[in-house]
């Protein structure tokens, strides 16, 4: 299987060996005389060759350009037109470096594709590659956004040398088209039921869609077929705590006192974290991916395998989180705690007019999925260094908004978990079971598919140390 070699290593598999002869032995002798003529003298130094490697511009640009794109894109599929939300558009981008991994290992090998697929990979430029995989996958599945990719590509490709350019091209585009029919009827936008009419009376324990939202979001997510994983409810979680458990009343009355939007517990330290963790995490997770290769000084190929690993297994998280969400259906703190008259526990006490710091997202509470989103990126950026002290600076919002404007630093996975979770509590979005419950699944779902994806090809299995 000469496809997941380098270009190098293929032209010389290629070469047919011919048969012995006579003169092959005299040209085999000439060179051995050639070669000892030019091995160095006896105690001299020799400095390693490194092999040339190829740096991450393109796959930090098209990356860039892709997130981009997904924010600015309008769905129009499951509804009226709006927006991408925060957790249907790991989709988008994994699809889009899926088709940008395949292509880039196609050409330099190093690891296994994630999908494999046939194309003459010969003297092809992995930069060109990269660009028409990325541009391929965007204008299929974005086609709003196709005017503004397409002039993005056309300008990147003339800043190209021409050799390989056609050949990058035309492999790009073959990872892409094999993507799209590979994950064709995946569930993407598929209709389900409805779910958290606001309009129902409120029953203990049971979540509704909370104002300012008045429909629910993405449920399609929850039934999705996963990129890796063997289907969403693999990694379903236990449920909840019981509504009459001292867990459940001590878990709501925190985020009560800590994420109410009036608090006179939550510090201001607090305050500033629980928004931190409102930036989109579309741009935050890309960012933070971007900014591991080039802290790192990663090249082309491992970054296209980092951005890959990060955006697959961070969707399948997300189709385990709401596969989770979607069948457990359990309250946010919004309605729990304004009708914790009917919880029937003595511990919790109603407040009618309540509310959380931010206006709360619109689907189920259990489990969080910033929980099962960023815990997968932790997981990520370990795998990827090999090492669970990840010392990894992530941006952030501040004041409630959206937008990237600092940063915060984690030495640890744990340090980043344990932000994550105070953070949505203090927000007032969800109890704090809910969001180390999500740690927990991102953990197991990045761990069974990075075993299975990803791997060098030579398939030995690459683990980070536990010194954390």
């Amino acid at each position: 299987m000469t496809s997941f070699l380098p270009q190098s290593q293929r032209r010389m598999a290629s070469v047919s060996p011919g048969r012995p002869a006579k003169t092959g032995l005299l040209v085999v002798a000439a060179l051995g005389v050639l070669a000892a003529a030019l091995l160095p003298a006896a105690g001299a130094k020799v400095k390693p060759t490194k092999p040339v490697s190829l740096p991450p511009t393109a796959a930090l640009t098209w990356n860039s350009i892709a997130v981009n794109a997904v924010r600015s894109a309008v769905i129009t599929g499951d509804g009226p037109p709006r927006p991408v939300l925060q957790a249907e558009g790991r989709v988008y981008t994994a699809y889009v470096q899926a088709a940008v991994y395949d292509a880039v290992t196609m050409i330099e090998g190093r690891y296994v594709p994630y999908h494999d697929f046939s194309a003459d990979a010969d003297g092809a430029s992995p930069e060109a590659a990269v660009a028409a995989a990325a541009r391929t996958t965007l204008d299929y599945y974005l086609p709003d956004q196709a005017a503004s990719v397409d002039t993005q590509y056309a300008a990147y490709l003339a800043s190209l040398p021409n050799a390989g350019k056609a050949a990058g091209v035309a492999v790009g585009e073959a990872a892409a088209k094999d993507i799209i029919a590979f994950r064709a009827n995946d569930g993407r936008n598929a209709p389900t039921a409805t779910y958290g009419d606001p309009n129902l009376p409120v029953v203990a324990g049971q979540w509704q869609v909370v104002p300012p939202a008045t429909t629910a979001a993405t449920p399609w997510l929850a039934f999705m077929r996963p990129f890796m994983l063997e289907s969403p409810s693999q990694f379903r979680l236990a449920p909840p705590p019981g509504l009459g458990s001292k867990r459940y009343a001590d878990d709501l009355n925190e985020t009560r006192a800590y994420g109410a939007q009036n608090s006179a517990q939550r510090t201001t330290e607090q305050s500033a974290t629980a928004y931190f963790w409102n930036a989109n995490a579309i741009n935050q997770g890309n960012q933070a991916f971007r900014d591991v290769a080039t802290q790192h000084g990663l090249d082309l190929v491992d970054t296209v395998r980092l951005l890959a690993m990060g955006e697959l297994v961070e969707a399948d998280a997300l189709i385990a989180c709401f596969d989770s969400k979607y069948h457990y259906l359990f309250w946010r703190p919004y309605t729990a705690i304004r009708h914790a008259d009917i919880d029937g526990n003595s511990a919790t006490e109603a407040d009618p007019s309540w509310l959380p710091l931010l206006n709360t997202p619109n689907h189920p509470e259990y489990p969080a999925a910033h929980g099962c989103g960023s815990g997968a990126l932790a997981e990520i950026v370990a795998k990827a260094l090999h090492t669970r002290r990840i010392d990894l600076t992530v941006w952030g919002a501040t004041n409630g908004g959206t937008t990237l404007t600092t940063t915060h630093h984690f030495e640890t996975v744990k340090d980043l978990d344990r932000e994550v979770v105070n953070a949505r509590v203090w927000i007032g979005f969800h109890y704090r079971d809910s969001g180390l419950a999500g740690v927990k699944l991102s953990r197991e779902v990045a761990h069974w598919t990075l075993q299975r994806y990803f791997r060098p090809t030579g398939g030995q299995y690459e683990e980070e140390s536990e010194d954390d």
